[in-house]
């Protein structure tokens, strides 16, 4: 599988998983386990803690900046705009791709997500199988297709 990286280093991709339902992160982090995925993937569950982490800030000093970005765009903290809007901000974070992740299909929904910058605007899984194939999507596409900038 390291054949494929885009970073063409062998190294596993780091996903920022920022998702504050603990209903959604286990099935997520379960089918990237049965997809036998090469990320590691990183959990954070409110908007504050989003910013830290892609910040560096506090606990996060010495954590690597995420190759992916998959966020609910309703945590707590700050939500899931102000978390776009920052990264759009920050010359070093804007070019890191952001996937919102969220059980609303509102057009309104959608239409804020991209305005902000979003890269793509996922639903959430209902089902096991759904998250696996789920899963699989995002390595197939973002992290062997997709050509991802370097850090």
């Amino acid at each position: 599988m390291t054949g494929n990286h885009s970073h063409g280093d062998g190294r596993a991709f780091d996903v920022l998983l920022v998702e504050s339902d603990p209903d959604a992160v286990s099935p997520f982090i379960d089918s990237f386990r049965a997809a036998e995925a090469t990320e590691e993937v990183h959990v954070v569950t409110d908007g504050a803690e989003a910013l830290d982490y892609v910040h560096g800030h506090g606990d996060y000093a010495s954590v690597p900046r995420p190759d992916l970005i998959i966020l609910d765009p309703d945590v707590p903290g700050a939500d899931g705009g102000q978390f776009l809007a920052e990264l759009d901000d920050c010359a070093e974070l804007r070019s890191v791709p952001v996937l919102v992740f969220t059980a609303s299909d509102a057009a309104e929904d959608v239409a804020r997500s991209y305005g902000l910058n979003a890269n793509a605007y996922l639903r959430k899984p209902t089902s096991s199988e759904a998250f696996d194939e789920l899963a699989q999507v995002i390595e197939d596409f973002w992290l062997r297709m997709a050509r991802l900038p370097p850090k």
